[in-house]
């Protein structure tokens, strides 16, 4: 028995970061995101700026303000076999904040949001969560954890600028810094925690892009963004050293249509494919030293001569899949005062079942937002949004784990010309 879940283990937690992302691989950089669910080809205001920074050529002349807030309530569940385990820990803040300037042909801008995590899990159990046990994380001979608590952040920021070449191509470039923060605890009622670990890592990467305006009311927009390796360390608060960490977020190729067959009414399709998951990063080949044994791609468990436990294949990459989101939008202007939009998005799985966090898993999901945006003076705008993320659900090992969460966003948002 004791080896059965060392390799369900091994199987499960090949990647074991019990992250708490509200939004994995968060697109909802801003409300506007929220209440349309499709933003990759925004041209007509500032929130360009976290989608399609090329759309900035399209603005008005000035010095524009962009700031806001995303709360949002998640459940996360699952159960092994007889045990259920779930959390719901709400997260109050996951910001924006933006300045662009557009002076003629060019803008330049400034930009900081949550590109990915912005959630904690709180898992209480006092007979135990078994799955904490299987993570590996926890010291030899421990029984399974009674808690388990973990706080993950990606926090970026991107500075940039767009030209205007022609009435009908402009195009876009910059650069983004990614600040990764990353901490986990285990432990028992009454005796505090007996592992907690805290990571925190940096890296840069790029971006580029254009827009095709064909004709007047039709806007075509391609963006890619280069991967981002975050380089740091892991330390372990209990034991006291240090060792070398690397985080990724994706690479990934953005394209959006904006429409206006109407001047009231605004359209926007966008669509967003990311690499990274499906590369691999180091060998494809993991040699058992006992045996001399070759482990290949799909020797996903084994043992070794003694008995212990160990892995095959590529550890850093345990073939993920490429991701695809979907998003739909329409805004309408109801009011000379007021706009409202909905829209609807669909987002694939990126981690195959056999390697699933159950903690924390990774579900192909459909969303559904709806809000509106009440301008007050040409300087001055105020958005409200909302979106509820359906999950399906996705099971594991044969079927003994079963796993599905829920996730409601709200936001609100400020945008103001100040210059």
């Amino acid at each position: 028995m004791k080896k059965t879940l060392v390799v369900l283990g091994a199987i499960l937690f090949a990647s074991a970061f019990i992250v708490g992302d509200l939004y994995a691989y968060t697109y909802s950089h801003s409300t506007s995101f929220t209440r349309t669910m499709a933003r990759a080809a925004t041209v007509s205001t500032p929130d360009s700026v976290y989608y399609n920074p090329v759309g900035l050529a399209k603005i008005k002349d000035g010095l524009y303000l962009d700031l806001g807030n995303q709360p949002g309530m998640k459940r996360y569940e699952h159960r092994l076999v007889w045990a259920n385990y779930h959390d719901a820990t709400p997260s109050f803040t996951i910001p924006n904040f933006a300045l662009a300037y557009k002076n003629g042909r060019g803008a330049i801008f400034a930009a900081m949001y949550i590109p990915a995590g912005g959630g904690s899990v709180n898992y209480k159990k006092n007979m135990g969560i078994l799955t904490g046990s299987l993570s590996g994380m926890m010291p030899a001979g421990f029984p399974p954890p009674q808690k388990i608590k973990a706080t993950n952040f990606w926090i970026q920021g991107a500075v940039g600028g767009a030209f205007s070449l022609t009435d009908w191509l402009a195009v876009t470039a910059g650069m983004k810094y990614s600040q990764f923060s990353y901490e986990v605890q285990m432990g028992y009622y009454g005796t505090g925690s007996v592992m907690k670990q805290k990571t925190a890592a940096n890296g840069f990467s790029g971006f580029g892009g254009i827009m095709i305006t064909p004709m007047e009311k039709i806007n075509f927009t391609v963006l890619y963004s280069s991967q981002v390796i975050a380089r740091g360390k892991t330390t372990d608060m209990k034991l006291h050293y240090s060792q070398i960490a690397e985080e990724r977020l994706p690479d990934y190729l953005l394209v959006g249509i904006n429409v206006k067959p109407a001047d009231p009414v605004e359209i926007q399709f966008s669509y967003q494919l990311n690499f990274s998951q499906q590369r691999n990063y180091g060998t494809t080949n993991t040699i058992n030293l006992a045996t001399g044994a070759a482990l290949h791609e799909f020797g996903y468990a084994g043992y070794d001569s003694l008995g212990n436990a160990i892995l095959g294949g590529n550890t850093q990459n345990y073939k993920g899949k490429l991701q695809h989101k979907l998003g739909l939008g329409i805004e309408s202007r109801v009011h000379e005062m007021l706009l409202l939009s909905a829209g609807v998005s669909y987002e694939t799985q990126e981690i195959y079942p056999r390697v699933q966090n159950p903690l924390d898993p990774d579900l192909v999901n459909i969303g559904v937002g709806i809000g509106g945006k009440l301008i007050i003076n040409e300087q001055i705008s105020l958005e409200i949004g909302g979106a509820r993320y359906f999950y399906f659900t996705d099971r594991a090992m044969y079927g003994l784990i079963k796993m599905n969460k829920s996730v409601t966003s709200f936001g609100a948002g400020l945008t103001a010309k100040i210059l």
